[in-house]
């Protein structure tokens, strides 16, 4: 449009170009007798001053307005991408508009989702306590187990120690035993000796006087008398040979 408007001025200038060479290559008027006190001879100068000025007025004006109408692209220019900008952005708004119902249904679906997810987890996190139990009670478990094995080592351990003590005990009372039995019977030896050498002396004084002493001498310990002796199997021998002797 305004490539037109600057060929449009251009098109005037050069026809007032022409107009003024028409004027100075036009045959000359014919001359009439003028009076030389009406003629005004600075005429053609003030119309050429006139038309020179308005052509640099016209001029200037183009230019400006060239500049304006530069201006005025760029304004055009900018307002064109703004406004296909914005279009696009209306375009971009419809689409989102109308994906606003399947946004919504996702969004139900997602909240549906997230639902069942809750779901999930508390069923999840009562399964862990349930485990956090179970896991609970094998460790219980495992520590009585292992309670009642440190128990059941100790108690072979103290039974072991007990039957070693009892073993100890049972030897040392069998050699106490042993012992005993020995001295009793190192005890019974002596006695049945000091029993046996008295009977015989008293026998030795049955024969040479007929009759048993019953009297004790004085600082002398001559032992049990006759009737106080308990014969034993040994003893009953010699009474069967004092006995036969007799007859």
């Amino acid at each position: 449009m305004f490539d037109s408007l600057r060929d449009k001025f251009q098109t005037v200038q050069e026809g007032i170009t022409a107009s003024f060479r028409g004027l100075s290559v036009a045959d000359p008027p014919r001359r009439t007798q003028v009076d030389s006190s009406t003629v005004n001879y600075n005429a053609g100068a003030d119309i050429l001053h006139k038309y020179q000025t308005q052509w640099s007025e016209l001029h200037k004006l183009a230019e400006e307005n060239a500049l304006r109408a530069q201006e005025l692209d760029n304004v055009i220019g900018c307002l064109h991408q703004k406004f296909e900008k914005q279009w696009t952005d209306v375009g971009n708004i419809g689409s989102t508009l109308a994906s606003v119902p399947q946004l919504l249904s996702s969004v139900q679906q997602l909240m549906e989702q997230i639902g069942a997810l809750q779901g999930l987890f508390e069923d999840v996190e009562g399964a862990l306590f349930q485990l956090e139990d179970m896991v609970e009670t094998q460790d219980l478990q495992e520590r009585q187990l292992d309670h009642r094995f440190q128990f059941a080592l100790y108690k072979e351990k103290k039974l072991s120690e007990l039957e070693a003590v009892r073993a100890n005990l049972a030897t040392e009372h069998a050699d106490k035993v042993v012992q005993h039995e020995l001295r009793q019977q190192k005890l019974l030896r002596e006695r049945q000796d000091a029993f046996g050498q008295a009977f015989q002396q008293d026998v030795k004084e049955f024969k040479l006087s007929g009759s048993l002493p019953n009297k004790k001498k004085p600082g002398v310990d001559r032992g049990p008398s006759l009737e106080e002796v308990t014969l034993e199997p040994a003893d009953t021998e010699e009474l069967d040979k004092f006995l036969n002797d007799s007859e």
